[in-house]
């Protein structure tokens, strides 16, 4: 019964994730069909990849003859930022290797940033369960809504076209309603140092600067408040 319960309520905890990644993946979706791929091409990078801005550079590289070793060193050093990611939740995720390597594919922004609201649960299967229900949620409405994408992407294309560019809002809302719901007295200063640590890149010119110059500043920031008070 715990292992039911806590599925219901990862699957739950998963909700606003899932609204996010929607539109988003109706867009990817879209974008890969109005280039002319094929309904299975797009399905098939959100099923293997299940990684958001690394499709986007894919999909855009693929189109512009990209060499593919340049797309793969930056789709690896955007997603680097996962490692830390499995580092500080691996208190919290099952002991086996074989239960480890799921939820680690499942591991985006959005669920790392739910599942630090658990960090300090007690292990168990209650809790195992809990992130196979939020992962296994967010990875759905993932690929359904890339399938619905490339099904509509013609449509979309040709008869709204202004559809696919206001849809770019969602992922950038996403993060900020993660942001406000994990907000306390622990985490705003850290969340406010780091969005003035890429407000700065932004206005110096460097947009590509302000996703790593905010999380540097808000892992510093947070780690020496945790230094300070432990002291």
């Amino acid at each position: 019964m715990s292992r039911r319960r806590g599925l219901v309520r990862g699957l739950q905890s998963a909700g606003p994730i899932c609204l996010g990644y929607v539109p988003v993946a109706i867009t990817f979706g879209a974008a890969a069909t109005s280039f002319g791929y094929p309904f299975y091409v797009p399905l098939l990078f959100s099923a293997a990849i299940f990684a958001g801005g690394s499709q986007f550079i894919l999909l855009a590289a693929l189109q512009d003859a990209t060499p593919w070793p340049y797309v793969v060193a930056l789709c690896a050093l955007i997603d680097s930022r996962h490692i830390v990611y499995g580092a500080f939740l691996r208190r919290i995720f099952p002991a086996r290797l074989s239960a480890r390597l799921p939820l680690a594919m499942g591991l985006t922004d959005e669920v790392f940033a739910t599942a630090l609201t658990r960090r300090d649960a007690t292990p168990g299967r209650q809790l195992t369960a809990w992130l196979v229900g939020l992962a296994a949620a967010a990875y759905l409405s993932w690929v359904a809504g890339t399938a619905l994408g490339a099904v509509l992407g013609t449509v979309l294309s040709h008869a709204a076209p202004a559809l696919t560019h206001a849809l770019d809002f969602a992922l950038p809302a996403l993060f900020l309603a993660l942001s406000l719901d994990n907000l306390n007295r622990e985490t705003a200063a850290p969340l406010l140092a780091g969005a003035g640590a890429a407000l700065v890149a932004v206005w110096l010119g460097n947009i590509a600067l302000a996703l790593a110059a905010g999380m540097a500043v808000a892992v510093t920031a947070a780690g020496w408040l945790h230094r300070s008070e432990a002291t």
